[in-house]
């Protein structure tokens, strides 16, 4: 083998020996594979964008950084080198640094997860801290890794704060409609006090007017009563009617609202029959209503379903063009735990759009001259299915009936 001088030992005579091939290996440099791995760190140290700083645990001084520490700090590589932590704005002072040092080479581990840092302009970061000490081949080292977390802690302040305003925001909120609810609960019993109040004393009035207009009609007719004052009369009587008609639809509306509706098990169909049988839209001149098959028992509020099944039928016999005689047909369907009653009939139809608004309050499509009623119906109809926790719909189109259902659960 051709080697010089430098790259051979010799013996005592001073004969040329060839190294060993360990001896070749030594003089070479290290092995490749940690040649690799050094420079793998080396790379990973000047790219990271967190701050490293190496220190001679002796000392305290840094004894190498990284780019983003001078980035960070301001100083130059050559400017933090020889320097301790205080001395470079990271803790407070030099006894601080001792403070912490002593920590770190009682645990070998410090963390500092909000340490403010002034940098080189006098300008305050803040940072988290990590510190390690660790063993290199036989030689203790010091690694400090610094993260620049201001922005991230400006964030979350901001956060802190908006969820404080929020907070009380909410809290504000929450005590102005506890207020609010309040009155509103006073003024609706006042309300319904009143109209209960008002209805029933109205009742007493009316009756009399209604009492008085007959007992003159049949006392004095063909006396001292000519056509015009009869028919004056007539109108006073129908007029009181129909205002008593109102008051009790308002008074029933109002005791949908306030009474108790406890759910049990109905005979739907019995109660059905019943109403057919009792309630006066039966009794209109040929009018037919119709159960088909037989209705399954629900679970709902016997007066509440009355009140619903009577106005749905009542408008049902009513809203019929001229000459048509009225035919109604009930039917159910049943799906798994639910029954959809219908209410079918030939009457005269609703637009579609008027289809919610013959639910609202005192809303009437035609006027009382062609088809009398107080425009309540249908609002206590919808209101006392809400009461039971059930459904309410309609199909209907103009000239081709109308068909309403109550969707329940089964009995």
């Amino acid at each position: 083998m051709n080697m010089n001088l430098s790259d051979a030992t010799r013996t005592e005579t001073g004969a040329a020996v060839e190294p060993s091939l360990l001896e070749v290996i030594e003089l070479q440099g290290p092995p490749v594979s940690i040649r690799a791995s050094e420079i793998r760190y080396r790379r990973l140290f000047e790219a990271a964008r967190d701050g490293i700083l190496i220190l001679d645990p002796n000392t305290r001084k840094i004894t190498d950084a990284n780019p983003f520490m001078t980035e960070l700090l301001g100083y130059s590589h050559q400017e933090l080198l020889g320097k301790e932590l205080w001395e470079i704005g990271l803790l407070q002072d030099e006894k601080a640094s001792q403070a912490a040092f002593r920590e770190l080479q009682n645990q070998h581990f410090i963390r500092y997860e909000d340490l403010p840092l002034q940098n080189k302009a006098g300008n305050r970061r803040e940072v988290e801290f990590v510190s390690n000490l660790y063993d290199e081949d036989g030689q203790e080292v010091i690694q400090c890794n610094i993260r620049d977390i201001t922005d991230r802690k400006r964030v979350e302040r901001e956060l802190l704060a908006a969820k404080d305003v929020i907070s009380r925001h909410a809290s504000q909120l929450e005590e102005l409609v506890n207020e609010r609810t309040s009155e509103l609960r006073e003024t609706v019993s006042e309300l319904q006090a009143f109209s209960y109040s008002v209805s029933h004393d109205m009742r007493a009035p009316l009756r009399a007017m209604q009492g008085y207009a007959k007992v003159i009609t049949e006392c004095y007719a063909g006396k001292c009563l000519d056509a015009t004052a009869a028919e004056y009369l007539q109108f006073i009587s129908r007029a009181a009617i129909r205002l008593d008609h109102l008051i009790q639809d308002v008074l029933s509306y109002t005791k949908v609202l306030r009474a108790e509706a406890p759910l049990t098990r109905v005979n739907l169909d019995l109660l059905t029959c019943d109403l057919i049988e009792t309630q006066s839209f039966a009794k209109q001149p040929g009018a037919e209503i119709l159960i088909e098959g037989s209705l399954p028992p629900v679970l709902g509020n016997e007066a509440l379903l009355t009140l619903c099944i009577s106005n749905l039928l009542s408008n049902a016999v009513k809203f019929v063009s001229p000459g048509t005689i009225p035919c109604v047909r009930i039917r159910a369907e049943v799906t798994g735990g639910e029954v959809r009653v219908w209410f079918e009939d030939n009457g005269i139809g609703i637009a579609p759009e008027n289809h919610d608004r013959i639910f609202r309050m005192f809303e009437r499509i035609h006027p009382t001259s062609q088809y009398e009623g107080t425009g309540i119906g249908l609002t206590i109809v919808r209101k006392a299915v809400q009461r039971m926790g059930a459904q309410l719909g309609l199909q209907s189109q103009l000239g081709k009936g109308s068909k309403f259902w109550i969707l329940l659960t089964k009995g």
